[in-house]
């Protein structure tokens, strides 16, 4: 056994195995969205170890010649490798500058999925820390519906939800953003990365962050600002080029809707009325050249190449 693939199995692997999160814990992260827009946790260390080890096992996959990263693409459900083409943040002339590794939730039945786990140890990784991932944003969503609607209805997410690892060379482009402005059209996204570049719109103005190793950011999206009567509004970013000659790697957790339940947002008033969040949920892919999340589900998204 490699030592990568050592370390995975020496830390918990699913959510099944972690104690459940304690909502109470997430509070202060729901009051920081609030004030300021955005939250940052600390990660323990169990979590911490499986994020790293994901880090160590993307730097071998992305290191690998083209037909072999090919081979575990899917992109008509948009699962696995993503070169650098199909994902755009605003327009298609702009593609996002980096090649991706995604895992969904809604395609881990898929026969050609369950045998990429034998063979594609980054897949199994993301699948593994996504499982501890809905443990975080389970309490999470608890703690919002206990501020602001006491009593709600679990918030189902898992199944509509993913995590990628994205893979930047900064100092093999030329443009001063490696991804332009926008906001992700999820719940929220929790953001992990190796390096600066990362950029915040805050006050009108896109700040870097800066995150301790042991630190993830929660990024709120536009499903979330619907949800909570825009107490908490989209928050826009980007990714600067650094120049580095040191590869960038960030992972992100996508956290979207289940379409399959009947969602009333926590807050109602004006911004929310008569607005069908599933529906919005379902579409928002589009704007990035993704299929629609019903589409993305069925297989039917477009195949590139």
């Amino acid at each position: 056994m490699s030592p990568v693939l050592a370390s995975i199995s020496n830390v918990s692997r699913t959510a099944e195995t972690l104690r459940k999160a304690d909502y109470r814990s997430y509070l202060p992260a729901v009051e920081q969205l609030e004030r300021q827009g955005f939250a940052i946790i600390k990660v323990d260390s169990a979590i911490l170890a499986e994020v790293e080890a994901v880090q160590d096992l993307a730097q071998a996959f992305f290191a690998e010649p083209g037909a072999v990263k090919h081979a575990y693409a899917s992109p008509s459900c948009v699962e696995g490798y993503r070169e650098i083409g199909p994902e755009y943040s605003l327009v298609p002339e702009r593609p996002d500058l980096t090649e991706s590794f995604s895992f969904w939730y809604r395609n881990r039945h898929r026969p050609e999925m369950e045998a990429w786990h034998s063979s594609c140890p980054l897949h199994t990784a993301l699948h593994n820390t996504a499982d501890t991932l809905c443990t975080v944003v389970d309490a999470l969503f608890t703690a919002m519906a206990e501020t602001w609607s006491p009593g709600a209805p679990r918030l189902g997410f898992q199944e509509a939800s993913y995590i990628q690892i994205n893979y930047y060379e900064p100092a093999q482009h030329s443009r001063e953003l490696l991804q332009d402005p926008h906001e992700d059209g999820h719940l929220i996204t929790l953001v992990w990365a190796t390096e600066p570049g990362l950029e915040i719109k805050v006050d009108g103005q896109f700040i870097p962050v800066e995150l301790a190793k042991n630190e993830m950011l929660i990024m709120p999206s536009s499903i979330l600002s619907l949800m909570s009567g825009n107490r908490v509004p989209p928050l826009y970013h980007q990714v600067r080029n650094s120049r580095r000659d040191v590869p960038r790697y960030s992972l992100m957790f996508f956290v979207n809707p289940e379409i399959t339940q009947k969602l009333e947002p926590w807050i109602r008033n004006d911004s929310n009325a008569g607005i069908d969040i599933i529906e919005q949920a379902n579409s928002a892919p589009n704007k990035f050249g993704l299929p629609t999340l019903v589409d993305g589900a069925a297989g039917q998204g477009k195949t590139y190449g």
